[in-house]
């Protein structure tokens, strides 16, 4: 353990015996931050995948450069089925730590990987379809989409739980619970899995008592999980097993209505087809003539499909990516492969990031957007810092219109900066727009009152 202050290797006293920092509170925070990281790791060999990233989140409250944790974590999003998570988690660990970073081989192996990178493209897309299916209630279309998705991604746990919830709202309760066992056998300990799985056996059981009769071929289940300081524990339902005697007799009665079906049902049943059969050697003989007539016009109207056929297809591959066009998720990709290289590239990051639209951003997934605003925060400072050193130089070579430019770019990335907007207006000054400068200089005035700036804006004006 290294010391917060000077760096030194820290010795069993509750000081740094080369600083002499008091490290007390320090070790504590150290020691409870590894704690929940060695929590998280024994959730996750048990597969409570959801369990595992409370305490890996805990862990890195205490610690944010603990890079186990931060690594486990993105290890646990991953097999949840949550790639664009991982990969944050992961670039993240990068930033901090870039020796020795494990890091480094999974972020490698995504990006070798173009099939793994259509994967999750493709379960992001289809995944919003079927949350804008459900936001129409259109819920047998959603219910395929998610089939689509599970096929695709088969450990992404929030496409189960939606699926199962889809199922209960339909009253498809076989279904609901078969899909809510899978997200189990993927993440055991998950808390809103489980409360769905018992509402379906309360809604079973209910259904049950209300009509008499059995609503679902799958057993009750034992469900238990934790909310707060309680254990709630869901019944358990069994089967009634029938008697021999019972069984017996099922078995004479299929015997003799078997019997009576054979000798005096059949025959009837045999006459009945037979002319049925002939009527309908008639109307199909009859049919023949006029679909042979037909046929041309069937064919005509299949190249026509056929040809609509094509033109969809070249439209959903440039939709998809599989065109070459780059995607959305391309340009993020591209983002936060620039930052891994350097992150004091902002030009790059922020020329890869201006392709992504705000109407995207607008439909994506959190995941996606916390990861675009992770990187266009970082990068526009840095954006910012180098338009106003442009400005400057244009300033320097009296070059006015770049300097409006640059410092135009400086004030849309951070509008909390007095100092650009007063030097932009000083710039349509020099240049001759003296309207222009009176408007910014009046905007420094109202945005930025009892400062300097503001003080010297109104000199400017009255001059």
């Amino acid at each position: 353990m290294k010391c917060y202050q000077c760096g030194n290797t820290l010795s069993a006293e509750n000081f740094c015996t080369s600083c002499g920092a008091d490290v007390t509170v320090y070790k504590r925070i150290m020691a409870m931050s590894n704690h929940y990281y060695n929590d998280g790791l024994s959730k996750a060999g048990v597969r409570d995948l959801s369990g595992a990233v409370i305490s890996l989140r805990q862990a890195l409250k205490y610690n944010k450069k603990n890079r186990d944790a931060r690594n486990l974590l993105g290890l646990v999003y991953f097999e949840m089925g949550e790639a664009v998570l991982a990969l944050s988690e992961w670039i993240i660990s990068k930033n901090f730590d870039p020796v020795n970073n494990i890091a480094d081989e999974y972020i490698g192996i995504l990006h070798s990987s173009p099939a793994k990178l259509d994967n999750i493209d493709q379960t992001l897309k289809k995944y919003n379809q079927a949350l804008q299916f459900c936001y129409q209630d259109s819920k047998d279309l959603a219910i395929i989409q998610l089939k689509k998705v599970l096929s695709i991604n088969s450990r992404l746990i929030s496409g189960y739980q939606l699926l199962g919830l889809l199922y209960i709202c339909t009253g498809d309760y076989d279904n609901a619970k078969r899909t809510l066992f899978r997200a189990l056998s993927v993440d055991a300990g998950n808390t809103t899995t489980l409360e769905y799985l018992k509402e379906v056996n309360d809604l079973i059981r209910k259904q049950e008592e209300k009509t008499g009769k059995k609503v679902s071929t799958l057993p009750m289940e034992t469900v238990s999980y934790q909310n707060g300081n309680e254990v709630i524990i869901q019944p358990v339902y069994q089967k009634e097993k029938a008697g021999f005697s019972s069984v017996i007799n099922i078995i004479i009665g299929l015997i003799i209505g078997f019997a009576i079906f054979r000798f005096l049902v059949m025959p009837a049943i045999m006459a009945n087809k037979a002319q049925e059969n002939d009527e309908k050697f008639k109307e199909v003989s009859e049919q023949l003539a006029s679909e042979q007539a037909r046929s041309q016009e069937i064919e005509k109207a299949l190249e026509d499909e056929k040809v609509k056929m094509d033109e969809l297809t070249r439209r959903y591959d440039d939709i998809t990516g599989k065109s070459g066009r780059h995607t959305e998720l391309d340009y993020l990709m591209d983002a936060a492969s620039a930052y891994v290289a350097d992150p004091t590239d902002s030009l790059t990051i922020m020329e890869a990031m201006d392709h992504i639209p705000e109407e995207y951003l607008e439909n994506t997934t959190e995941s996606f957007r916390k990861l675009y605003d992770s990187l266009k925060t970082d990068a526009a400072t840095l954006a910012a810092d180098e338009y106003i050193e442009n400005a400057k130089s244009a300033v320097k070579a009296n070059d006015y219109k770049t300097a409006i430019e640059e410092y135009t770019k400086a004030w849309l990335l951070d509008k909390t900066n007095s100092d650009v907007l007063m030097n932009l207006a000083h710039c349509y000054r020099q240049d001759g727009d003296i309207q222009k400068a009176d408007e910014l200089y009046r905007q420094v005035i109202d945005t930025f009152p009892d400062t300097q700036n503001a003080i010297d804006a109104a000199d400017y004006m009255t001059e």
